[in-house]
């Protein structure tokens, strides 16, 4: 994978502490180490000592636990933008879930130490990164929701939207996650996973092969993403 240089960032605009005045941006750079990642390639475990945080540069990072069975349960697939790991006080100072690389991935690392003093030096550095982080916090939040209320093929279909955003009925994409990582991520079986994907598409709503989707009919899967069970 080709190291990506801040200048061609597509996040570069957009990122939580990226789009900052040209001075803070350069001390932002100075603190950072660009780390590389190739699929499946674990970027930090459970309970392994947290000693800064991460933000996603480029490519996808599933965050999971793992049970006592050796199962991974996906708690989230964060992309470009996204900040990851624990900014926790002395005494609590281990990651609460693992991070593994879905794809080709690039990610700055930020040291605490180095960190903390980046945001008393620039306050709008750490308003940026609250912001950040309490989207990410609204986000669960509403995974959760999702998780209490919604039946599997609503979570499926409101999965399926946001992996396609954007598409429109009879467009084709290439899914990045094989059947067991759908599976992960709104909380299922693989079995069912599949058995959920047989349903839409005898509902004519999707069509696959192999990693391949096709939105047949996106509006009808919108309202089944939408529909809650109880």
């Amino acid at each position: 994978m080709r190291r990506i240089q801040c200048e061609s960032c597509s996040i570069r605009d957009s990122g939580a502490l990226c789009d900052l005045p040209p001075e803070a941006r350069e001390d932002f750079r100075a603190i950072g180490q660009l780390r590389m990642y190739k699929p499946r390639q674990v970027i930090f475990g459970e309970g392994n000592p947290s000693d800064g945080l991460y933000l996603v540069c480029h490519g996808d990072v599933k965050l999971y636990h793992s049970d006592r069975f050796g199962r991974d349960h996906i708690l989230e697939v964060a992309g470009p933008g996204a900040v990851l790991g624990e900014f926790i006080s002395a005494g609590c100072q281990t990651m609460s879930v693992s991070a593994e690389a879905l794809t080709e991935a690039q990610l700055s690392f930020l040291p605490h130490d180095a960190l903390a003093a980046f945001v008393q030096k620039y306050p709008t550095g750490a308003l940026r990164l609250i912001e950040t982080l309490g989207r990410e916090l609204a986000a669960t939040r509403r995974k959760a929701r999702d998780l209490a209320l919604k039946s599997g093929e609503s979570r499926l279909a409101t999965l399926l939207l946001q992996l396609c955003s954007g598409a429109s009925s009879g467009s084709t994409v290439t899914l990045p996650y094989r059947r067991q990582e759908l599976a992960d991520m709104i909380g299922v079986s693989t079995e069912t996973a599949i058995r959920l994907l047989g349903k839409l598409k005898a509902k004519s709503v999707i069509e696959t092969d192999r990693r391949t989707l096709r939105i047949v009919d996106v509006e009808r899967l919108t309202r089944i993403a939408q529909q809650d069970e109880i």
